[in-house]
């Protein structure tokens, strides 16, 4: 039975190797691949319940556009382009992760917390040194409230020393409300249970369509956050329309390591179950997505995704797969195809340094994401 089975493969082979112009593949696959736009910001819930927005931290650990109010910040939101595409029928979009919820370093976070609050808690300190200082001053000016007349009695301005000491009073309540903060920020500062969340609006924008502003995402093809893998490892996420609908023209591709194929190439299939273990060293692998975002999909034709070919330099470990195609931010999660068009790799990281050794989520990380 076995040896059948051999023979069956191997004329199988001969008949189709299933392969793939570039130009068949990206013909193919246009249509499935999108762009995602994310715009957020980040809520700080302090110990009391006040909540802080900001829209991120800088490389000196400042927290950036800091507000307490939200629709301040609604109005600074960050913002961050990425690539998707579709696993289904019901407008479901997989992506990474870091696209569809970006993260920022708690710690950072909490260092620069206490670094502003360090700088708030210093300006009130030195707030209630001038005011001691001006009290002092009018301290002293009490004594010009006092004349003598002409036999020597002491005679006091009651009026003139009535408004310095209702200026004394005003600084000293402004001083009391200022070391009540100070004192209020001591417990901040020192606080290790800060909640930080991210709140994100997420739109897509397909290839060949016209983009000018955000609301060509958010408005015609919103999105909802479905789902988000909570292994550390495995930085992927789904997506899905609102309208729960992927349109009728859109490439769905395969998560089970399968593509269009003939009926001959299906049945190979199904006696060589798909392998991390089928790709090999310097095989071909093809990349569709948004590099840089609108900044290179813009074009006189609509946004125009690009393929970015390159090859395996590192055989698969089960928990990522290191090929040489060229990235720039935008093309996080892009699928990776092979030559016959099976999705193998989902992009989603670079090498520090490089923009041609980058790293793809293996398909045993994306099927054990989407079983969970």
């Amino acid at each position: 039975m076995r040896k059948l089975l051999s023979i069956i493969i191997i004329v199988l082979t001969l008949m189709s190797c299933g392969s793939k112009t570039p130009q068949d593949l990206f013909d193919e696959d246009k249509s499935g691949v999108v762009m995602i736009l994310n715009q957020f910001y980040y809520v700080l819930t302090l110990p009391n319940g006040n909540k802080i927005y900001f829209s991120g931290i800088d490389n000196n650990g400042t927290l950036q556009n800091i507000t307490f109010n939200k629709a301040e910040i609604i109005n600074k939101r960050a913002a961050m382009t990425g690539t998707g595409f579709f696993i289904d029928k019901q407008g479901t979009i997989m992506t990474n992760r870091h696209v569809a919820q970006p993260q920022i370093d708690k710690k950072a976070i909490k260092e620069g917390y206490n670094k502003l609050v360090a700088s708030i808690k210093a300006y009130y300190i030195s707030q209630m040194q001038w005011m001691s200082g001006q009290y002092d001053v009018l301290e002293a000016q009490k004594s010009y409230c006092v004349s003598y007349d002409y036999y020597g009695n002491a005679v006091t301005d009651e009026s003139k020393l009535q408004a310095i000491e209702e200026k004394q009073q005003e600084l000293n309540s402004q001083y009391q409300m200022l070391q009540n903060v100070v004192q209020s920020l001591d417990g901040y500062a020192s606080a290790n249970s800060l909640d930080i969340s991210t709140v994100c609006q997420v739109g897509i924008a397909y290839n060949d369509t016209y983009v000018q502003s955000a609301n060509d995402f958010f408005g015609k093809n919103a999105c909802t956050v479905v789902k988000v893998s909570q292994q550390e490892d495995t930085d992927l996420a789904l997506l899905q329309l609102k309208s729960k609908t992927t349109p009728d023209n859109a490439y769905i591709f395969k998560t089970d390591g399968t593509a269009d194929m003939s009926w001959a190439d299906k049945l190979k299939e199904m006696f060589s179950p798909y392998s991390e273990k089928l790709l090999e060293i310097n095989q071909d692998l093809y990349m569709i997505g948004y590099n840089a975002g609108p900044t290179l999909a813009s074009t006189k034709q609509g946004i125009q995704v690009q393929m970015t070919t390159g090859k395996v330099t590192q055989l698969p470990d089960g928990d990522r797969v290191l090929y040489s195609i060229p990235t720039v931010q935008g093309s996080s999660g892009s699928p990776v195809v092979d030559s016959k068009g099976r999705l193998v790799a989902v992009n989603f990281a670079k090498l520090i340094g490089s923009d041609n050794f980058n790293f793809g989520i293996p398909m045993n990380k994306v099927k054990a994401f989407l079983e969970k």
